[in-house]
């Protein structure tokens, strides 16, 4: 009766385990194999994109992305020591520790 006890407890966790567990090369409802391809090709996009430099326009413009609040910066006059960027508004870059304050 014990060893009954045990194959009915391996019976149920191998039925929970495939209702839990994805079936490979299943997609899921409501999306198809095209959507998933969609998604991956954006996803690259957007890798690249974050890992891109600056289009020319915005270095001809004099563009400097912002820092955050209390995160090195650099400022305009003098050697620049740091990290190029400005401060957000509100905030300026501090001439003695050169943060965003």
């Amino acid at each position: 009766l014990r060893e009954m006890g045990g194959a009915w407890l391996w019976l149920l966790c191998l039925v929970a385990a495939g209702l839990l567990l994805p079936v490979p090369g299943h997609i899921p409802p409501g999306h198809s194999r095209e959507e998933t391809e969609l998604v991956g090709a954006l996803q690259e996009v957007l890798h690249k994109l974050g890992a891109r430099e600056p289009p020319a326009l915005e270095k001809r413009l004099s563009w400097v992305p912002l820092c955050q609040p209390a995160e090195p910066c650099a400022v305009r006059r003098g050697a620049r020591i740091g990290k190029l960027c400005s401060c957000p508004r509100g905030t300026a870059c501090s001439l003695l520790i050169l943060k965003c304050s």
